[in-house]
């Protein structure tokens, strides 16, 4: 091995790894990574075990033909085989490359190493895909060389290979290597700029894939200074509110630069949605729900989630918290806790002190009614509805807010207070509501 091995890099980085799994789909990328790979820690001390991992997307009538072909190539090299069948649903180039990656995550276990063998031509492809997707400086940094996959830690030692070296190699060692047909498909996406465009901008500019995933690593390091300064930002900006709910408040938001307010709205946004947003959906987020009048609640549906706004601050919420069905009132007994889906945690516990409601028989929790009217000490009566309101609860909270019955009569209500006539003087014993609201965070 070489000092600038990459195969030696990887052993001198990740000592801990007991085992290394080559994702081998017979192509020449792929048997050029295995080949050095088995060569490379063949007689090295203390070697991690190596273990070729095959995955049959089943798509091509020669899926089982290929997969005895890497069988029988590991046989050669004495490696251990495994082969997995993915379910794609389809043929689409998004679907098998999801349902590849699911596999490579449930057969990982905790300190492998999965070792691809993307190279350098593929990172070039890789950022004009994502160029022409319009993505931002992150997306534009392509693929990196190291990543968590599951349990494992996905590593790309070729990235920064040409394709021409790796081929080079396959003939030096006379691999023999699987052609897969759907490699000259146009209609994917990545067949088409490999066929077409990159030996155009080759012919035109030699070296346009060096210089591309040249300029992949300057967004690289673009991207990470953004996503510091965006994360310090949205510390800056988010919060919870009065009862324990995750938001982004828009007073400090306003105050940033525009581009790194929007940055700060795009990381939210991962939060749930595990994805960046897209141009569209922050412009109608900006557009419809933070400038909408003060008097309205707007909310926006982004793939599984809702955006809302409510009392100046963002709330992101799983669709199925948005709407929420209160269950059936029940007896609940001083010094239970119960955790109610939709509602959340609700104790009733014994406590001294004004905040306390006077003992009773039976307490019962229920909930908000049409026509619910209620007095909080010292407060005129008023409609439970407006009572929610102007105690700052959320609409969408509002119909599985716990209200306390003591004998059959509205003693308190879960986030907002005690009712006249309920409260104990201080140092007298009764009985405290509380309500933690359901978090999906």
């Amino acid at each position: 091995m070489t000092p600038d091995d990459p195969i030696l890099r990887l052993l001198r980085e990740h000592p801990q790894a007991r085992r290394w799994v080559v994702a081998f789909s017979g192509g020449m990328d792929s048997h050029v990574l295995l080949d050095m790979v088995a060569r490379s820690l063949r007689g090295c001390p203390d070697a991690p075990l190596l273990e070729a991992l095959h995955v049959d997307h089943g798509v091509h009538p020669d899926s089982g033909l290929w997969a005895a072909h890497c069988e029988r190539v590991c046989a050669a090299l004495g490696l251990t085989f495994s082969a997995r069948r993915a379910e794609p649903g389809s043929a689409a180039e998004d679907r098998l490359r999801r349902a590849r990656y699911q596999v490579f995550e449930a057969f990982c276990r905790d300190d492998d190493l999965l070792l691809l063998a993307h190279h350098q031509d593929d990172q070039a492809e890789t950022v004009l895909l994502r160029l022409l997707r319009g993505a931002g400086p992150a997306g534009l940094a392509g693929m990196p060389s190291h990543r968590p996959c599951g349990a494992a830690l996905l590593c790309r030692p070729l990235l920064d290979w040409p394709r021409e070296r790796l081929l080079a190699h396959a003939h030096a060692m006379g691999l023999q290597w699987i052609e897969d047909p759907s490699n000259e498909q146009a209609s994917y996406g990545r067949n088409l700029l490999r066929a077409q465009v990159m030996p155009v901008l080759e012919q035109r500019w030699p070296g346009a894939a060096a210089r591309i995933a040249r300029a992949a690593e300057h967004c690289g390091d673009a991207a990470s200074i953004c996503a510091s300064l965006a994360s310090e930002d949205l510390g800056t900006c988010t919060g919870t509110d009065r009862l324990g709910q995750s938001c982004l408040r828009l007073a400090p938001w306003r105050a940033l630069e525009a581009a790194r307010g929007r940055q700060v709205l795009r990381e939210w946004l991962k939060q749930g949605t595990d994805s960046a947003a897209e141009a569209r959906s922050l412009q109608t987020l900006l557009a419809e729900v933070i400038e909408a009048a003060p008097d309205r609640q707007p909310r926006l549906v982004i793939g599984a989630v809702v955006v809302r706004r409510f009392d100046d601050a963002l709330y992101l919420l799983p669709r199925r918290a948005d709407r929420r069905t209160p269950p059936a009132p029940f007896v609940i007994e001083a010094g239970h806790v119960a955790s109610i889906p939709g509602v959340g945690r609700v104790s009733l516990l014994p406590e001294l002190g004004a905040d306390a409601v006077r003992p009773g028989h039976v307490y019962t929790i229920a909930f908000r009614r049409p026509g619910t009217a209620c007095r909080l000490a010292g407060r005129p009566e008023k409609p439970l509805k407006q009572v929610l309101q102007e105690s700052g609860v959320p609409p969408w909270l509002r119909d599985v807010v716990p209200l306390l019955f003591v004998d059959a009569e509205l003693a308190a209500v879960g986030g907002v207070g005690v009712c006249e006539g309920f409260a104990v003087a201080a140092g007298e014993q009764g009985v405290r509501l509380v309500w933690s609201p359901e978090d999906f965070d």
